[in-house]
């Protein structure tokens, strides 16, 4: 009877989880490694990703916010407003990714660009 209840309660929580798209997961990743990249040329290796979230974007450009956090003294990361905070932001545009800092005010930072040979990002693979 318990197994039953557990399954149940699985599934139920299982079904509210979002996956990505098979376009957007690519940058997902790709903007994942460059913000992590900065953060150690930063020397800020101790922040770890707390939110990734897509923006408001006018196309073709694609935004996805990451928001980074420091952890407590205990290695546990709150939603707490008084843990460091650092926001990201990676925009893809055709040939190009952006990565910018997001202060508290004002306009974005860009603080690397990525010129790309080709538009591999999110376009699948064709098979050679």
């Amino acid at each position: 009877m318990k197994n039953k209840i557990l399954f149940i309660f699985s599934c139920i929580v299982l079904s509210g989880c979002e996956l990505s798209d098979q376009a957007t997961y690519p940058q997902q990743q790709v903007c994942k490694s460059l913000s992590e990249g900065y953060l150690r040329m930063q020397n800020q290796m101790t922040y770890e990703l707390w939110k990734m979230e897509k923006g408001e974007a006018v196309a073709p450009a694609r935004i996805i916010r990451l928001t980074y956090k420091k952890p407590n003294e205990n290695g546990v990361m709150l939603s707490s407003q008084f843990l460091p905070t650092v926001e990201l932001e990676c925009t893809l545009r055709q040939q190009q990714i952006v990565v910018s800092v997001l202060p508290k005010t004002g306009q974005p930072i860009p603080v690397l660009n990525v010129q790309l040979q080709n538009d591999a990002i999110g376009t699948p693979k064709s098979p050679d």
